[in-house]
């Protein structure tokens, strides 16, 4: 009953902190997309697509080995091993920085974008990487409340300074205030999180260290930075395609739907601690519990939200935006699917099949960039979107493929008989809203309905997951 209720607490926590952080940003979007206009909104998205690409490439990744290590190595090692693989990013951070500083001119004109910004790209993805790993450290020790307080707080601060920022320059040049204040709030909240890692750990170089964060990390890494790309190429290809308005059209559209990626993301942070450690203890029946837990909450969740969805969007966003309303849709069954993907994805992290992870995510990439090429030439922002869709339906079949029938067999325990009739479920929905965009009470209805009916379950079984 203690370890229930003490899992309940830190699902909770977790879920409290991301609805904050998405009102905040749910909030905040359209203001600074009506602010920045849509051209400069576009620039401004592709700008943090990169941010995420440097986070990831230029730190190795590392953040991704704290759960792992874990496992690997006793409590009284974590401090060690965090130390150690701080300073590892830290490093090779510092050698790409060096690179992308010798050659800013030509990668300026190869990818578009002013010197200065690509510098604050830098900056900006330091600050990010030490939140990151600050926020991993925090979910597997079970520091909810911590984690919590310091993201919320990053927010705020992020929002106070932006609007600060961007209030006192003119249209033209608040994209740099915009940027200006997201590098000075990571890096005030992240840097001084890598220096207190770095004294607590005071590890620079261990051998056994190095080698699993190394053999987990660039993996992983290779793996985040493919599925960036299959999850971002369409905004950057958009702009290159389509002119920066389309893009900020379809920035827009991507944040508020990603409203349920930042939930997944905070379920899924809880979901997957426990479910590592009840897999290293055979409790397969506990796994199964709660998966159908997390199935039944976030299908319902992503169902009520694209059933609001459409009026929401245009209550916040101006008529420039508005061209985007039919595109959330297409881009939350995107994230769905990602959300399936996580129960094929995990056994196969579990399991340490790093490479096949790779593999699938570098294909699904590839179909999405040529996707990309072909869909938006033909039909603008929804074939972006399309794309996007179409890439995640492959990157799910071939994970949920190789974990079921060549990986885990019989073991696998979680069959299409376990998630089919949640996705069934989610697609006539989402068949729902497309089908009828004009019937919005009987979509509100539908949305209140399945919002108390989960209520009830979760009373019922008290838990969450």
């Amino acid at each position: 009953q203690e370890s229930l209720m003490r899992k309940n607490r830190v699902v909770i926590l977790n879920i409290a902190s991301t609805l904050l952080l998405n009102l905040i940003s749910f909030l905040t979007a359209p203001i600074f997309a009506a602010l920045l206009g849509t051209g400069s909104y576009g620039d401004l998205s592709v700008f943090n697509t990169w941010v995420s690409v440097a986070v990831i490439v230029m730190t190795l990744h590392t953040t991704a080995t704290i759960a792992n290590a874990r496992v690997e190595y006793p409590e009284e090692e974590q401090p060690k091993y965090q130390s150690a693989a701080m300073s590892l990013s830290l490093m090779f951070f510092l050698i790409c920085s060096g690179l992308v500083l010798l050659f800013l001119g030509p990668l300026s004109k190869l990818i578009d974008m002013e010197p200065v910004l690509i510098v604050m790209i830098l900056f900006t993805a330091l600050g990010t990487f030490g939140v990151q790993f600050m926020s991993q450290k925090f979910t597997f020790e079970m520091k909810a409340g911590r984690n919590m307080a310091t993201a919320v707080s990053l927010a705020v601060v992020n929002l106070a300074v932006s609007l600060l920022f961007v209030l006192k320059l003119p249209e033209e040049s608040r994209i740099y205030g915009r940027a200006a204040a997201q590098l000075l709030s990571y890096g005030a909240f992240g840097i001084p999180f890598c220096i207190a890692v770095l004294v607590k750990g005071r590890t620079f170089f261990e051998k056994r260290y190095w080698k699993l964060c190394l053999s987990l990390s660039v993996p992983v890494a290779f793996y985040g930075l493919t599925d960036l790309l299959l999850g971002h190429s369409d905004l950057v290809m958009l702009r290159s395609l389509a002119g920066s308005e389309s893009s900020g059209i379809y920035g827009l559209a991507y944040q508020i739907s990603n409203v349920m990626f930042t939930i997944f993301t905070a379920l899924n942070t809880s979901w997957v601690a426990f479910f590592f450690n009840d897999m290293k203890q055979s409790h397969r029946d506990v796994v199964l519990r709660q998966s159908r837990n997390f199935l039944e909450l976030y299908t319902v969740l992503a169902c009520g939200f694209i059933l609001l969805a459409p009026e929401v969007f245009r209550l916040l966003a101006t008529e420039a935006y508005w061209s985007g309303t039919g595109l959330i849709p297409v881009m939350v069954a995107s994230f769905y699917l990602n959300f399936l993907c996580t129960f094929p994805y995990n056994y196969e992290c579990f399991h340490k099949k790093m490479p096949m992870i790779s593999a699938v995510t570098v294909a699904s990439a590839l179909v999405n960039i040529g996707l990309n090429y072909v869909l938006i030439l033909k039909w603008g922002m929804m074939g972006a979107a399309v794309a996007t869709l179409l890439s995640r339906v492959f990157q799910f079949a071939a994970h949920f493929l190789y974990s079921r029938f060549i990986l885990g067999k019989s073991d696998y325990p979680f069959p299409a008989r376990v998630w089919g009739i949640y996705a069934l479920g989610f697609g006539v929905v989402m068949a729902l809203v497309i089908l009828l965009p004009k019937f919005w009470v009987l979509r509100w209805a539908l949305g209140a309905v399945l919002g108390v009916w989960e209520i009830i379950r979760i009373r019922k079984r008290r838990a969450l997951i």
